[in-house]
């Protein structure tokens, strides 16, 4: 018994999104073959439609299902790594319209997307925010910032 709660004390708890009116949320680990579980990622999403994709995967059903008012988070935490990260945000994040921009890896250029990395604690976080238009409102921002205020990196 005494190994198993060791064990299960080194795996990173997915990140959590606060159950919200109008936001689809889910978190889970993510399974990487040959590599030891505790070094695997894990992952929280919170979109405010349904997410159609993996959690660790860029979400390019989801992305073309959002509306022009959409917006899709995904949150990616792993156990800190000797390398050196660069820190692009301090936790937690907080968008500003220049933080975005359209397209990103084969998403098209009518989303916007921001991406940004930073070591919390013993934990390097990845944060992916897409729009349902390139520049998003007002509005969408004060809405993605809410949502990320709620996220929590257990």
């Amino acid at each position: 018994m005494g190994a198993l709660v060791l064990a299960a004390s080194l795996l990173l708890a997915p990140p959590a999104f606060t159950p919200a009116p109008g936001w689809h949320v889910k978190r889970g680990s993510v399974s990487c073959p040959g590599v030891p579980r505790r070094l695997c990622p894990v992952v929280g999403i919170a979109s405010t439609t349904r997410w159609r994709d993996c959690l660790n995967c860029l979400p390019h059903k989801t992305i073309a299902a959002l509306p022009r008012t959409g917006i899709a988070i995904q949150i990616q935490v792993v156990k800190a790594t000797s390398r050196r990260v660069d820190k692009t945000f301090r936790w937690p994040l907080r968008l500003r319209p220049a933080d975005v921009q359209a397209g990103f890896e084969g998403v098209p250029h009518r989303y916007g997307v921001y991406e940004g990395t930073t070591r919390v604690g013993g934990r390097d976080v990845s944060v992916f925010v897409f729009f349902g238009r390139a520049r998003p409102s007002r509005r969408q921002l004060q809405t993605a910032n809410a949502e990320l205020r709620r996220a929590q990196l257990a």
